[in-house]
């Protein structure tokens, strides 16, 4: 058994090591990024009077619609790995859903921001921004 364990770790140790250094590039810029993009975030985003729409009226619209939508299926698929390797697995996860547009979008942030351990986080991301707090 620990042969064969042994053998599947040399024969895939390349592997190991690119998922090890991409964890941790990635654990990085989150480290470095989370609180400033949610710090981008208006103070009422989830704010249940607030409207969210799309609006797309030129091609640098489009063309910022899908990048973000790209990044954040990028951070939900680094968040996922991220759960068993180092890293920020969750932060990941729901800024990558932060940034998608799907359908149940708004009701699913608005269940994690009413979860007061998430919205505490959130928030101390935020201040360490130098922004106020969410509202609710």
């Amino acid at each position: 058994m620990l042969e064969t364990l042994i053998q599947y770790l040399d024969q895939y140790e390349e592997l190991f090591i690119m998922i090890g250094v991409i964890s941790a590039a990635v654990f990085v810029l989150t480290l470095l990024l989370t609180p400033y993009l949610l710090g981008l975030m208006p103070v009422d985003y989830f704010s249940s009077k607030r409207k969210h729409a799309i609006e797309i009226k030129s091609v640098w619209d489009f063309v910022k619609f899908i990048l973000t939508t790209v990044i954040g299926i990028f951070l939900v698929l680094v968040g996922i790995i991220m759960l068993v390797t180092p890293g920020q697995g969750v932060i990941s996860i729901l800024l990558g859903l932060f940034l998608m547009e799907f359908p149940g979008k708004r009701e699913l942030e608005l269940k994690f921001i009413k979860h007061t351990p998430t919205y505490k986080t959130l928030n101390w991301l935020r201040h360490k921004a130098g922004k106020p707090p969410f509202n609710r």
